[in-house]
């Protein structure tokens, strides 16, 4: 028999949620100095969509949590 349950990480993200998560990316890099596309920021985008997938929504907690995490 098939599973069929559902992880985080198995959803699609759509458009709106991408324009959260880049809108948080943006904001963080903006604070840490960070060009867009460094390896930084390709650090901390990775971090954003993890917390996101795991249901942080909140645009102002996930960069919140981002801003913790470096």
């Amino acid at each position: 028999m098939l599973d069929s349950s559902l992880r985080p990480h198995d959803l699609p993200l759509f458009s709106v949620d991408l324009e959260i998560l880049r809108g948080v990316l943006h904001a963080v890099c903006r604070e840490r100095g960070w060009e867009p596309g460094s390896s930084q920021a390709d650090h901390i985008g990775r971090v954003i969509i993890e917390l996101y997938r795991r249901g942080v929504k909140d645009d102002a907690k996930l960069q919140q949590l981002a801003r913790a995490y470096f």
